[in-house]
């Protein structure tokens, strides 16, 4: 393939469109997430459900962007894109990304890098455990969009692999668990106080049974205190 598309020029100038290789490599993503079921959820999320996000946080000019769950890129992507659409420049938009898998780290970067933006800060780490610094402080952000991993298993860790700034999780930190509500905290706390986040989680997040009351009165705390609105419901169609 290499030796095939060195013979071409993939200049801008000389392709249909200027973002025409990213638009490539993002099908080839989809096409693989969609071949892979439900595991390819964990590193692309369907661009409508992309779109409508970024429309709900309105990303503007000079805004710092993060997503904790950064899989293949595409909500950083579909933010710089919104602001040019609408008339503003991007280049001052600050970006940022976080992901433990390596191997979707790199087809982030990679991702990123075919649509001209080669300058986010992407770490390749837990977010939960490791989350971005600044100066040595937790990092936070004007805007957060992000699809964590659904139900995901987690665990606080131990004396040797401790978890950094758990005040971030004043609500609910049990030793081990689901980490959906983990995922939410951790968001809040790097969210500024005049930003807006938008996420996805489960049904389970709302509505799954059994569950210890600590975990149900931090469901309350969270959605009556920090004005959560989780009445958007996304539901795969059939056929």
């Amino acid at each position: 393939m290499i030796e095939h598309f060195d013979k071409r020029s993939l200049r801008n100038e000389d392709l249909e469109f200027p973002d025409l290789l990213g638009a490539a490599y993002e099908y080839l993503i989809y096409f693989f997430a969609d071949s892979a079921g439900k595991k390819g959820g964990e590193f692309y999320t369907p661009r409508g459900v992309v779109k409508l996000m970024v429309r709900i946080v309105n990303p503007q000019e000079r805004m710092e962007v993060y997503d904790a769950c950064v899989g293949s890129g595409g909500m950083l992507i579909l933010s710089k894109q919104h602001i040019e659409e609408h008339g503003g420049n991007s280049r001052d938009l600050r970006l940022y990304g976080q992901d433990n898998n390596g191997g979707v780290w790199a087809i982030c970067k990679m991702n990123l890098l075919l649509h001209g933006i080669p300058n986010a800060v992407l770490q390749n780490d837990d977010t939960l455990m490791v989350p971005i610094k600044e100066g040595g402080n937790l990092k936070h952000y004007d805007r957060i969009l992000s699809n964590p991993p659904f139900s995901q298993n987690y665990s606080r860790g131990n004396k040797d692999n401790d978890m950094e700034f758990k005040d971030r999780f004043r609500v609910f930190c049990p030793t081990s668990g689901k980490a959906d509500l983990m995922f939410a905290q951790h968001m809040l706390a790097v969210l500024k106080q005049d930003g807006i986040m938008a996420t996805v989680m489960p049904h389970g997040v709302l509505f799954r049974g059994g569950v210890p009351k600590s975990e149900v009165d931090a469901k309350q705390e969270l959605f009556t205190s920090h004005g959560f609105d989780p009445m958007t419901l996304l539901q795969r169609r059939k056929g």
